[in-house]
């Protein structure tokens, strides 16, 4: 039977994310310092650093498909829906213009796990069949979505430094190679 989660798990979670932006490394003790509770909770709660990284990887994945999500849903019934949203949401979230050392601390975890990049990979695929499953050109859908994963990655990876303008640009020739029309997804494009 599975122990019921007495403490605010999002609280821990949050605690590693400023820990290792902060820190740079994740230790427990750290861990607990920050979320104001004892390392015997954080062990109870997620019984390795490993554990640790693995619930923020799920609760990022879920957050990055609710946000997702929820920009479609203002496409729904449209053609192309899933992409539509895809490509609002990165107009809706630019980069942390500081960075974010979560980040980079996560992909550098991933890149040492083949379990946490399994659930990324997993995730991935589901999103690209119901992102092809729903495209008018699923041949266009696919390189607009490569696009949009690559600017996503490059902005997250710190490895390029896009202003709002180019941001902006960059999301229109999206839509534009998705064969999402002159106006993309109803966007003043003047």
């Amino acid at each position: 039977m599975a122990r019921p989660r007495k403490h605010d798990q999002d609280k821990i979670l949050d605690a590693v994310e400023r820990v290792v932006a902060r820190d740079g490394v994740l230790t427990v003790d750290a861990v607990a310092k920050e979320a104001g509770v004892s390392k015997a909770t954080v062990l109870y709660e997620h019984a390795s650093k490993r554990a640790l990284v693995a619930a923020l990887v799920d609760r990022t994945i879920k957050a990055d498909n609710a946000f997702n999500q929820a920009c479609a849903a203002a496409f729904a019934g449209e053609a192309d829906a899933p992409l539509k949203g895809r490509i609002e949401a990165a107009r809706r979230s630019p980069p942390v213009p500081e960075g974010n050392p979560a980040v980079l601390s996560l992909v550098a975890a991933l890149m040492q796990d083949a379990d946490l990049r399994a659930e990324f990979r997993r995730n991935q695929k589901t999103l690209s069949r119901q992102l092809l499953a729903e495209a008018s050109d699923p041949r266009a859908a696919r390189l607009a979505w490569l696009a949009l994963e690559g600017l996503k990655y490059q902005q997250h990876l710190e490895l390029h430094d896009w202003d709002e303008a180019e941001r902006a640009e960059i999301l229109r020739d999206i839509e534009t190679l998705a064969g999402l029309g002159k106006d993309g997804i109803g966007h003043d494009n003047g």
